[in-house]
């Protein structure tokens, strides 16, 4: 299975939901200024929360290995 296949999203606007899952790849997610979710190639993800950097690569095995760096980014 390829990494990233498997997801889902829920957005909620008062009584209505809007939902979406396992269409595709997922590639990207942005949320304000503060979260930033996004594919870079098919093994690496990059994710920007709050002021952290985080470097997610996913091996064969599906096991992701993930790197944080707090303080790269200034708080908007």
């Amino acid at each position: 299975m390829k990494p990233g296949s498997r997801w889902r999203i829920l957005a909620k606007d008062g009584e209505r939901e809007v939902t979406a899952q396992n269409e595709g790849v997922f590639d990207e997610l942005v949320v304000d200024g503060w979260l930033h979710l996004e594919q870079m190639n098919e093994n690496t993800w990059w994710m920007r929360v709050g002021d952290a950097r985080l470097d997610i690569e996913v091996g064969p095995d599906g096991r992701a290995e993930v790197s944080v760096e707090r303080g790269a980014y200034e708080q908007p």
